[in-house]
């Protein structure tokens, strides 16, 4: 969905020190919006402002009816805007207290289970699921360019020899992560219904999908 999100952040970089509906936001981030009930794809939004306004100086500020709401980024950019079917549905304004075109939004989607030491493999089709999931609710234009994933990855610290044992009743399978740090386990139908356990060698940094 990479080259669909930067289309995204072009337009919000038009939110700059002058009110506008906040309609407009809503649909510009329409298809971050139709994917918010999915627990595993979570979008993460960061404002990024020119040299010298840090992220924490950028205010949203939205003039609703039941009172102005602010809405300030963390000093690492990330932001969590309001964009609620109420909240667009009454489209209140929306400005911004930086000058246009100092100010840029960047987007990226992770599909990612929290970490855990033990998993069922059960839940790693869930994670799956819920990418396809969020593909197919968007435009056809989006479904065209949207990868595809090819295997769950699991990434470990560099260097440090991660690996997965797969629990079947047939016996253990032994999978081993790469110099980078980086396991592929397969998609494998005939596990689903099994649904071995998974332990890993220690909790890895992320539990999310390849696209490659």
């Amino acid at each position: 969905m990479r080259l669909a999100l930067l289309a995204i952040a072009c337009l919000a970089t038009a939110t700059a020190a002058q009110a506008r509906p906040l309609q407009d936001l809503c649909s510009q981030f329409e298809p971050l919006r139709k994917i918010a009930d999915l627990g595993y794809i979570r979008p993460k939004i960061l404002v990024e402002p020119k040299a010298p306004a840090k992220p924490q100086d950028v205010v949203f500020t939205i003039d609703a009816r039941a009172g102005v709401i602010k809405v300030v980024p963390d000093a690492e950019g990330k932001i969590e805007l309001p964009l609620t079917d109420k909240l667009c549905a009454e489209n209140p304004n929306v400005d911004v207290n930086q000058p246009p075109g100092t100010l840029g939004l960047g987007i990226s989607i992770d599909p990612a289970i929290p970490p855990v030491r033990t998993i069922g493999y059960k839940d790693l089709q869930e994670l799956r699921r819920q990418w396809d999931e969020a593909i197919s609710r968007q435009n056809l234009a989006w479904r065209l360019l949207a990868p595809g994933s090819k295997a769950f990855q699991v990434s470990f610290e560099p260097g440090k020899g991660g690996s997965a044992e797969v629990r079947l009743a047939a016996g253990i399978r032994k999978l081993v992560a790469d110099e980078k740090g980086q396991l592929r386990i397969p998609f494998e139908d005939s596990w689903i219904s099994a649904n071995p356990v998974l332990v890993f060698s220690d909790v890895p940094k992320r539990i999310g999908l390849a696209f490659k």
